[in-house]
This record gives structure tokens, C-alpha cells and sequence, in this order.
């Protein structure tokens, strides 16, 4: 791609001409961050029913209890969303995630060195993603399809390298408490899992909205055959994403073994979880719209109501619920808004 090639819009619609409707940087930035309200209102609301509820509910304990459990989901969000943005979903990161953390667990059983563990397991993990993005590129069947039949293959590993029982550790190992188990000081409640999620999102967030690459990805989500026309590898792009979704995820296996040092072969509905993460925080989930700051957000989100549910004394089963309902809603929210703001700069 040339270097005065046009500039692919972060917040293109998905009619009208492109690039020539993609709206100035203003409009653009406007965009991306109303759709962010959802997540902000979304938080917003959550601490104002749940403070009511149980004033313990606004302590910097709670919040940090919220940043950690938001932690390992939020890492996986943030690759899943990169990926919608470019036009693509992962149902498998959930068992990625928990294969990964499995392969770990057994690594270090095993006394394999701490550093080729972890760079083991990562580089398994997006070797995973890198798979799914071949099979979905090559025979283009849908994404949809190609990692629902990948998720079901990676629970049946887990389960069968397992034997159904969980991999746990008594005593933490050095590489466990880097990974998640410590704390910055014995009454909090946070935990360094947190600091590798912000790390991730800065880096993420960086590639997204200051490069060339991260341009390629609103255009390859956005106007696919646009975008193919004026020289983004498009394939490319969506393999690149695969492969970092899969690395997410493996990295949040790895932090979730690290703070609970155990895992259970027995694990579901994490990728739903960080598609509706993604989804609360405004990205699209036909492509081409989304910010890594609004993946991060909408995390916070559900994990506020989940600690909120719980310090309400609401069972578990609620948060399940509630989640289905903030997404329809906000998807309905944000469809209309966008039919409206297109309709009215045609």
C-alpha cells in the first residue's frame, strides 16, 4: 500500500462509497466514542443500583476485585475484538483458553524451565488461532463455523489429556505469582493479572488507532472489496488477527492458572462472554467499527454487574440473564443510531 494511498476510515458505515464516505477525523473520533457510551452508561448505571444496594459496593477493594476478575476476560476481548473489527469471530479463544492454561499447568508439573513453558503454551495458543484462520481463508466457510467446530475439538483435548480432573498447585511457583497470584500489597484485592490486561490493551490500542496496519483492519471489516481494490492484503490482515486472537487468549489461560493456580478442563462460555464484551463497547458486530479503549470498557461493564449480582446476593443465573439482555439492547441502541447519523449525512 502506497504512502498517499487513501487513509481507511476507523468508523466507516457500512453503505455508502469508500473511501470518500468515510467521515473526517472529527466525525470519525465522535463516532467511535458514542459508541463507547453504551459501555460508560452500562458502568455508570451498574454502580449507582448496586452502591444503593450495598453502599460497600464503591470501595477502591471492590473495584479492584472487579479490574482483576475483568482481567483474563479482557485480554481475551481484546483479541476478539480486533478480529470483529476486521470482519471475523473466534467461538474457540474459550477452549484455547483453557488448553492453553491445561498445557501450562502440565508443563510445570513436569519441571519444564518457566520461561519455555509460558513461551510454549503462547506460541500453541497462536498457532490455534493461526489454524482456524487458514481453515476459515482457505475453504471460506465462515468463521462462525470453521471455530465452532475447533472449540468442540479443543474441549475434547483438554478433557482427554486431563482425564476430566483439574490441574492444581498447592504451593504458588515464582512464574505464578508474575503471571497472577501476586498482589501489591496483602489487603488488596487486585492482582498483577490486571497490569499484563493493561499492558496488552496499550499495545493493542496502539497498533489499532496510530498505524498503518490498524487502518487496514477498519478497512478489511469495513468495505472488504474497497479495501482489497486500493492494495490492503486482506487475507492477510484477517490472519494476522486470527493468530493474535488465538495468542490472547492462550496469555489469559495462562493468568487465569497463575491467580487461581488451578484450572478445571470443564469450562464454558468465555467467548461469548468477550464477544459480548466487545459488543457492549461498541464494536461492530458486522465489522469495521470498534476501539481497543471500548473492548476494555465494556469488560469493566459486565464484570461490574457480575461483582454487583453477587454482593446484591442474586444468584449466580442472573448475570447470565442480564448479560443477554444489555447486549440486545445495546446492539439495538447503537444499529438505529447509526441508521440515523448515516441517514442524515446522505
Amino acid at each position: 500500500m502506497k504512502a498517499d494511498s487513501p487513509r481507511v476510515g476507523r468508523s466507516s458505515p457500512l453503505g455508502g462509497s469508500f473511501p470518500s464516505a468515510v467521515p473526517p477525523l472529527l466525525g470519525r473520533l465522535m463516532l467511535s466514542r458514542r459508541r463507547e457510551l453504551g459501555a460508560v452508561i452500562a458502568i455508570a448505571v451498574t454502580y449507582s443500583v448496586f452502591a444503593y444496594l450495598n453502599p460497600a459496593f464503591l470501595t477502591w477493594a471492590t473495584f479492584g476485585g472487579i479490574l482483576t476478575i475483568a482481567a483474563e476476560i479482557g485480554t481475551i476481548t481484546i483479541g476478539e475484538g480486533v478480529l470483529m473489527v476486521s470482519g471475523e469471530f473466534d467461538l474457540s479463544v474459550g477452549s484455547n483458553f483453557t488448553f492453553s492454561a491445561i498445557v501450562l499447568g502440565m508443563l510445570l508439573k513436569a519441571a519444564v524451565p518457566a520461561a519455555i513453558s509460558v513461551l510454549t503454551v503462547l506460541g500453541m495458543a497462536a498457532l490455534i488461532g493461526l489454524l482456524n484462520g487458514l481453515i476459515t481463508l482457505r475453504t471460506r466457510i465462515p468463521s462462525f463455523i470453521t471455530t465452532l467446530g475447533t472449540l468442540f475439538f479443543w474441549n475434547g483435548m483438554a478433557l482427554w489429556v486431563t482425564g476430566g480432573w483439574p490441574i492444581s498447585f498447592i504451593a504458588p511457583l515464582p512464574v505464578l505469582n508474575v503471571l497472577g497470584n501476586s498482589t501489591p500489597s496483602p489487603a488488596s484485592s487486585l492482582h498483577v493479572s490486571a497490569a499484563w490486561w493493561a499492558a496488552a490493551a496499550i499495545i493493542f490500542w496502539i497498533m489499532l488507532e496510530n498505524t498503518r496496519y490498524g487502518n487496514w483492519i477498519y478497512g478489511t471489516g469495513g468495505k472488504t472489496e474497497a479495501a482489497r481494490a486500493i492494495g490492503v492484503p486482506v487475507d492477510r490482515v484477517k490472519l494476522i488477527n486470527f493468530t493474535l486472537c488465538g495468542l490472547l487468549a492462550g496469555l489469559a489461560g495462562a493468568l487465569q492458572l497463575g491467580r487461581m493456580m488451578s484450572i478445571s478442563p470443564v469450562r464454558s462460555g468465555l467467548e461469548l462472554e468477550a464477544i459480548a464484551s466487545a459488543v457492549v463497547g461498541g464494536v461492530s458486530l458486522f465489522g469495521g467499527m470498534g476501539t481497543v479503549l471500548g473492548m476494555v470498557l465494556g469488560t469493566i461493564a459486565l464484570a461490574s454487574i457480575e461483582v454487583g449480582l453477587v454482593a446484591a446476593g442474586a444468584p449466580s443465573f442472573w448475570y447470565t440473564a442480564f448479560v443477554g439482555c444489555v447486549i440486545i439492547v445495546i446492539v439495538v441502541i447503537n444499529t438505529q443510531l447509526d441508521q440515523l447519523i448515516f441517514t442524515r449525512r446522505s
